[in-house]
């Protein structure tokens, strides 16, 4: 069980299962018996040992059996109470109306986490991103604009604004001189993500504007669901990599009734405006502006807007010095934060790194760079030493196989240095950096390490504090990083990684184990004779 963003306690099949069975008092023979299950399967379903496969009829008469089982008044309050406070229909009162069986149903049907496939999509399309090769400019580009009569055109719903945009983004692509474009919407976006082809032609006309040096200031709602909000911004993960966006979001709640759009070109000029109630947006106008003075006043519109804003993420890249101490500049105020951490990632994490094998792996790198970074990581290492002593520190990861790591192919984790250079760990470099994470392991209680086989999240580290914020760094060229603290994604990633967490820690023990697991590979390693005489 975890806490989701949204302050909902998500719980497993088997919580549910088994919080059915106690308010019912049923035991697993009984269950078994009115449902034509064996009463070993329902008990590995209580453990959590099984989850149900898709479309089984089961839950169909498990969920009848228990309504029928709730008969008192206080049977039914409780049973309720627990779906209102741990299910995504706690917000739909139309839904706890209906027959409980119904309600049972549908909540034991429901996934165990809403934000998990919304994350792992994201995730996915940062550790896949390639930059592609340059491609002629589209034929967008030199299209022909429909002819605009006015100063003030107005296109009524979804293809309206489709055929707004268009133009939109076709006079930007005519303009002469870069400028900083102004984007918002909380409104219903079906006119763009339900329409393949012209998703499509938007995502291409942005690209070529983008190249022709332009720049982009956007708000994106928050309002949204988890699930569209992590949509919205995976479509725009590509753009991010640019480094030519720039994403705000507004922090306070607003109320969802009145939404808007703001598409702004100041230079050009040109905007695009829309308003609509709640998503209904079938036959709502969408108006076209190109007079300056109007436009003008569309830009200090935004501009106040966005001076309510906070960045919704930093995205930093090795393009450009100014990138990288910007980089370093929030991972050293994002560690300086006083929390509870967890980080995933593919190896041994720098942060736990012993300052002697930092000062070997950086003799590799140039001179100009080693001592600063040497200097942060002796930084980084004492703030993480004196954090430990009073919050948790916990490491996700997974370990290369002793040929990998005698070859020297083991990459270090170098979280906190934003180069392409892609350095390796020699042998006894890797031993040692496995002593100080044992040492860390046998010495500090606050300190635990899960190993898993897990290889779906390759290439990539997720690097949380709790209430704080978080790093996604893809960690494989093209290198990039994602520095996000919105309240309700952190919360969201913190809530993902406890997931994991839990599925790599499911007794005591499991610390132990990894301590020994460990243990053992260093000893394997030390049997070895791999380090010539001038090595030792």
């Amino acid at each position: 069980m975890v806490q989701s963003s949204l302050g909902v306690l998500i719980l497993t099949f088997a919580e549910k299962l088994d919080l059915l069975m106690q308010i019912t008092k049923t035991s697993n023979i009984l269950l078994a018996r009115n449902i034509a299950l064996d009463a070993s399967f329902i008990s590995r379903l209580r453990r959590g040992n099984r989850t149900p496969a898709k479309n089984v009829t089961y839950l169909q008469a498990m969920a009848e059996y228990f309504a029928r089982n709730c008969r008192n008044d206080c049977q039914k309050v409780s049973l309720r109470e627990a779906i209102v406070h741990s299910s995504q229909i706690q917000a739909r009162e139309t839904e706890l109306s209906q027959p409980l069986e119904i309600i049972i149903y549908e909540w034991l049907n429901e996934k165990e986490s809403s934000s998990t496939d919304s994350i792992n999509s994201f995730l996915d399309t940062v550790i896949n991103f390639k930059f592609k090769k340059a491609e002629p400019s589209s034929a967008t580009e030199n299209a022909n604009i429909p002819i605009i009569t006015s100063e003030n055109e107005v296109f009524y719903g979804a293809k309206g604004k489709q055929t707004a945009a268009f133009i939109f983004l076709s006079l930007v692509l005519k303009s002469k001189s870069p400028q900083t474009l102004f984007l918002y919407s909380d409104e219903d976006m079906d006119w763009l993500a339900h329409d393949r082809e012209f998703t499509t032609q938007w995502v291409s006309m942005i690209v070529q504007i983008l190249k022709k040096g332009n720049r982009i200031k956007m708000i994106h709602s928050t309002n949204r669901n988890f699930d569209e909000m992590m949509m919205g911004i995976q479509h725009w993960v590509p753009l991010y990599m640019t480094g030519a966006i720039e994403p705000y979001y507004y922090a306070k709640s607003k109320d969802g009734l009145f939404r808007q759009t703001f598409f702004v070109a100041p230079d050009t000029p040109a905007a695009v405006t829309s308003s609509s109630v709640e998503s209904k947006t079938k036959n709502a106008a969408n108006f076209l502006f190109t007079n300056h003075k109007t436009v003008q006043a569309l830009s200090e519109e935004f501009l106040d807007f966005l001076q309510l804003c906070r960045p919704l993420m930093h995205i930093s890249t090795p393009s450009s010095n100014s990138d990288n101490r910007k980089y370093l500049s929030l991972l050293a105020e994002f560690e300086d934060e006083k929390s509870n951490t967890l980080i995933k990632a593919d190896g041994l994490t720098s942060i736990t790194m012993p300052p002697s094998v930092a000062i070997s792996i950086l003799t590799r790198i140039e001179k100009s760079r080693r001592e600063q970074l040497l200097a942060l990581h002796q930084k980084r290492l004492g703030r993480f030493l004196e954090d430990i002593q009073k919050y948790r520190f916990t490491v996700i990861c997974s370990l290369p196989d002793p040929e990998q790591i005698l070859a020297g192919e083991v990459a270090v984790n170098f979280s906190d240095a934003l180069s392409e250079t892609q350095l390796f760990y020699t042998p006894d470099e890797y031993l040692q950096h496995l002593y100080g994470v044992i040492h860390l392991l046998e010495t500090n209680e606050n300190f635990s390490v899960y190993l898993t086989k897990d290889k779906h999240l390759e290439g990539v580290t997720i690097y949380v504090r709790e209430d704080v914020g978080l790093f996604v760094v893809k960690t494989l060229a093209p290198l990039v990083v994602f520095a996000i603290n919105e309240s309700n994604i952190t919360a969201a990633f913190w809530d993902y990684l406890q997931v994991l967490l839990n599925k790599e820690s499911k007794s005591p023990q499991k610390r132990n184990f990894s301590l020994l697991k460990l243990k053992e590979v260093v000893h394997s390693l030390e049997e070895i004779n791999y380090l010539p005489e001038e090595q030792v």
